[in-house]
């Protein structure tokens, strides 16, 4: 196992010698929900909404200390500090490698004073409490899964490569291969009966031809020859698809409807994993 490190734009902030985080406490916070219920007159109690996460925010508890006894390196390492965090003008890409080797990413800002507490001549404490207005933090490898090419109709996918994801995924890309005609793209994560969002091209793919919706940006591209009409694309949710996270024991997972399918008909999802912390 080796030790977690924490880097804001490439810039590592555990060194183990002059800089290292103190304690996890703040680490592992949720962002909170944002949404409400909608009260209708006359009626009892409330008619349930979707909702959605709001901004997370995370604290680092760091100390910085001298590496061979002088106070100078300390107020060095605390302007370096300055230097990279106080920056209000952009995100910060902060990185968290834990100790099992995965990689996590945010984006994020350092919006409080930051008022260290010097701790004699021996070093200082500070922290740093960053806010996330994206809400989760992502994978820093991208994954990517596939149906089995012909299969029939609908075709299910388990996501199994998503499976460790904790956040809703609605930055994936969606690659639709042909033959198919109006294909439908259903968020079946929570079981039998109870689909989540979906999309819909109401079009044809022909064989040879490849559609793929980015979720990110919300455009559509061809490949084969394919050129997609954006106004055939229909949606359930408020996101092309926000994919949720799978459930203890089980993995996210997608289905592919349509007609006119044949045996090169498939389905890949592509994107990075989606974190809450």
């Amino acid at each position: 196992m080796a030790r977690e490190r924490w880097l804001v734009d490439g810039y590592d902030l555990t060194d183990g010698l002059v800089r290292d985080v103190e304690y996890r406490a703040g680490l592992t916070a949720t962002p909170a929900v944002v949404g409400a219920n909608a009260t209708v007159p006359n009626r009892i109690g409330e008619l349930w909404r979707p909702k959605h996460f709001g901004p997370g925010k995370f604290t680092l508890a760091l100390w910085l200390a001298p590496q061979s006894g002088g106070w100078q390196e300390v107020e060095a390492a605390w302007e370096d500090l300055l230097r990279m965090v106080a920056r209000p003008h952009r995100l910060l890409t902060f990185e968290r490698r834990t100790a099992a080797g995965q990689v996590r990413r945010c984006e994020g800002e350092v919006l409080s004073a930051l008022t260290p507490t010097p701790l004699g001549q021996s070093g200082m404490r500070i922290s740093l409490e960053v806010t996330v207005p994206a809400g989760y933090w992502v994978s820093a490898d991208t994954s990517t899964q596939a149906s089995t090419a012909g299969a029939a109709a609908p075709q299910d996918l388990a996501l199994t490569a998503f499976a460790d994801a904790t956040a809703p995924m609605e930055q994936l890309a969606y690659l639709i291969t042909g033959p198919i005609t109006a294909p439908t793209v259903t968020d079946t994560t929570d079981g039998t009966g109870r689909d989540g969002d979906s999309f819909t091209y109401t079009g044809q793919i022909p064989a040879g031809q490849t559609l793929t919706v980015d979720a990110a940006t919300w455009q559509l591209t061809g490949s084969g020859g394919l050129v997609p009409d954006p106004g055939r694309l229909t949606l359930t949710g408020p996101a092309v698809l926000r994919l949720a996270p799978g459930r203890p024991g089980s993995p996210p997972s997608v289905r592919l409807a349509g007609t006119n399918t044949g045996v090169s008909t498939q389905l890949a999802v592509t994107g990075r994993r989606a974190y809450l912390t």
